[in-house]
C-alpha cells in the first residue's frame, strides 16, 4: 500500500463516506432489525446526512488516502465532547495499518488530558474484532454498552493522560 496521508473530508466526499458506512451495515444488522433508525437518527439524533454535514462544516472529519488519493478510511471527532464519533476503514484496505493511522490522527485532534470515548459495533466479525483490538492497543477499555440510534454498541474509553 502506498504511503498514507490525512486530509479533511469535504462536501465532495459525502458519497465516499456513505459507501464506507454501508460496508458496515451487515454488522449493524447483527443486533438491529432495521437500518432506518441507524441512518435517520430517531428522536434525539441527527440523520447521518446531517451528521456528516456538521462534521465537515466543523472540520472534524478526516480521511486517510493512499498515494493515488483513494480513500482508505474515515474518522470523525467531536472536539467539544473529546470523543471519536465515527471510525471506519474500507474492507479492501488493511484494517490494522489504516486504522492505526486514523486513530493516531484522531487522538492528536483531541485533548489527551481529558478522557476520550468511542463506541464500537457489537460483532464477532474479524474486521470488527481487529478494530476493537486496535482500540485496546491505544489504551481504550470497555466501559459498558448503550443504544446508539437504536443499535446496541460497545462504549470504550481511554483514560486521561497524566
Amino acid at each position: 500500500m502506498d504511503a498514507l496521508r490525512i486530509r479533511d473530508v469535504g462536501c465532495d466526499d459525502v458519497a465516499t463516506w456513505m459507501a464506507l458506512s454501508k460496508e458496515y451495515d451487515g454488522y449493524v444488522l447483527e443486533t438491529a432489525a432495521d437500518l432506518a433508525e441507524w441512518y435517520e437518527g430517531g428522536v434525539a439524533s441527527l440523520s447521518f446526512g446531517d451528521y456528516m454535514a456538521a462534521k465537515i462544516g466543523k472540520r472534524e472529519a478526516f480521511m486517510a488516502v493512499d498515494g493515488s488519493g483513494e480513500c482508505c478510511g474515515i474518522v470523525a471527532v467531536s472536539r467539544g465532547n473529546n470523543n471519536i464519533t465515527f471510525f471506519g476503514t474500507f474492507h479492501r484496505c488493511d484494517v490494522l495499518s489504516v486504522g492505526d493511522f486514523l486513530l493516531r490522527h484522531a487522538l492528536s485532534e483531541l485533548d489527551a488530558c481529558r478522557g476520550v470515548k468511542i463506541t464500537g459495533l457489537k460483532s464477532g466479525a474479524e474486521h470488527i474484532r481487529k478494530i476493537h483490538e486496535l482500540f485496546g492497543k491505544h489504551g481504550f477499555v470497555r466501559r459498558g454498552d448503550v443504544l446508539e440510534n437504536g443499535v446496541p454498541v460497545i462504549c470504550l474509553e481511554k483514560s486521561a493522560a497524566g
